[in-house]
């Protein structure tokens, strides 16, 4: 036993002579889930990269919390169930932490917060959304945010969809589209629709303020280890002004040059909406 034991000491100490890059203790690989259809969030681009604000974010978080992230594409319509599933670690996808979402799954601290913003023409940006056709994405908060608006026709695209729903709205097939403000302002502000669109609140019915939502990364009911370390790495980068050289890069202003109007009689009303 004791000769064995001496061979597998060298034979161990000649591994490492031989590969000395190998380390003492594997850096945990954490599997993400994301949808890279919501610029500047997460995207591709034109070499089929993936980019944009979130996933900078979670590599400079693994940086910080000494852990990798592999990413893997999963369309948004089953992105939770395989997370539920346990076919990945976490899904990074500007997820509003709502409260049915916290019944099911865990989520880390917010980083991101959003509200609903509607793109419209700017030719037509001072008539009113009564019997508009207006756009929203399948099983996002946005689709829910919607129904508020009372007397308007709805346009259901899925998340994957959501550059066709830009385009259809440059050529006239809808009204409008409501979305979250970050993906609002960059189609709004982005060179291929500069000077078409603009940038504005919807009026709720009185009494009914303008939705806003926290982002968070959705973790597996339970899996305490992967919300610790993602948490830890989340606070890091806040606390080293990380993320705000992150948002500088990939966010740009979201506010309306003017704020909501009163509420119409009808209910649906549409500011002077300007692009920031």
């Amino acid at each position: 036993m004791g000769m064995k034991r001496w061979i597998t000491y060298i034979l161990a100490g000649i591994l490492l002579c031989v590969f000395p890059g190998i380390p003492a203790f594997a850096v945990q690989t954490l599997v993400v889930a994301v949808n890279p259809c919501w610029p500047p969030m997460e995207m591709k681009d034109n070499k089929g990269k993936i980019s944009g604000y979130e996933i900078d974010l979670i590599k400079a978080m693994g940086n910080e919390a000494g852990f990798k992230v592999k990413f893997v594409e999963v369309p948004w319509k089953n992105i939770f169930n395989g997370l539920d599933a346990g076919k990945y670690d976490a899904v990074l996808a500007s997820i509003s932490i709502t409260d049915g979402r916290k019944e099911k799954f865990d989520f880390s601290e917010p980083y991101f917060t959003t509200e609903q913003l509607f793109v419209v023409p700017k030719a037509k940006v001072e008539e009113p959304l009564r019997e508009k056709t207006i756009a929203a994405f399948k099983l996002t908060t946005g689709a829910e945010a919607i129904r508020l608006y009372q007397k308007v026709n709805i346009t259901f695209y899925t998340v994957e969809e959501t550059d066709k729903a830009f385009k259809d709205l440059s050529k006239g097939y809808i009204d409008g589209v409501l979305c979250d403000s970050p993906v609002a302002v960059d189609y709004a502000t982005c060179n291929k629709y500069k000077d078409k669109f603009a940038l504005t609140y919807g009026v709720l019915p009185e009494g009914v303020q303008i939705p806003k939502e926290d982002y968070g990364i959705a973790i597996k009911k339970g899996n305490a280890s992967v919300l610790d370390l993602i948490n830890q790495g989340l606070q890091a980068v806040k606390d080293k002004g990380l993320e705000d050289q992150i948002r500088t890069k990939w966010i740009k202003s979201s506010e309306p040059s003017s704020g909501p109007q009163s509420p119409s009689k009808d209910g649906v009303s549409l500011n002077e909406g300007q692009t920031p």
